[in-house]
């Protein structure tokens, strides 16, 4: 399964997940899921479909007006999980998300914190970017370290800007 999380408007859920899952059936997932988090909205999809293969179907679909997103409005890819813990996300990094990172491709961190009040999200990117060694480009990077704090459970996942989808962004 891939997982992807799929953000909605605050008491949408279901509707959010009706579209998101009638979305998943068009794209040849039938079997798909969505399930809440405790953090208001922010659910996670699963799906047998390739992540990003989705997002690039779901911006399709959206430009040609075949699926509305009223509720489903913003899409990301996760690549992996882990405990919410500071030395857990690092190490993660370390030996997952660096290596995906050529020596000659620039890179950003997104970090969206929820749920977790022990660091401010300035110290968290400090903390997490301090051991890649790559070239930092916050308007064009080749990459994004994008990380979603959701309570105690973390998502990681090494992005191309074109792969999220987000209503607001189309």
């Amino acid at each position: 399964m891939n997982d992807l999380l799929v953000s909605y408007p605050w008491g949408r859920f279901y509707p959010a997940r009706r579209e998101a899952l009638h979305a998943l059936k068009a794209l040849g997932d039938p079997h798909a899921t969505m399930q809440w988090t405790f953090v208001m909205g922010i659910a996670i999809a699963h799906t047998s479909l390739d992540s990003r293969h989705v997002i690039h179907q779901c911006r399709e679909l959206f430009h040609h007006e075949k699926i509305r997103f009223d509720f489903a409005v913003k899409w990301v890819p996760v690549d992996y999980w882990c405990w919410t813990d500071l030395d857990t996300i690092k190490q993660l990094i370390d030996v997952k998300v660096l290596p995906r990172i050529q020596p000659e491709e620039t890179w950003a961190m997104q970090v969206n914190k929820r749920r977790w009040q022990i660091y401010h999200t300035i110290d968290i990117i400090t903390a997490l970017a301090a051991d890649i060694s790559r070239k930092v480009n916050l308007s064009q990077p080749d990459k994004i370290v994008w990380i979603d704090v959701i309570g105690n459970e973390t998502a990681v996942s090494v992005l191309k800007p074109d792969e999220i989808f987000s209503v607001i962004c189309e």
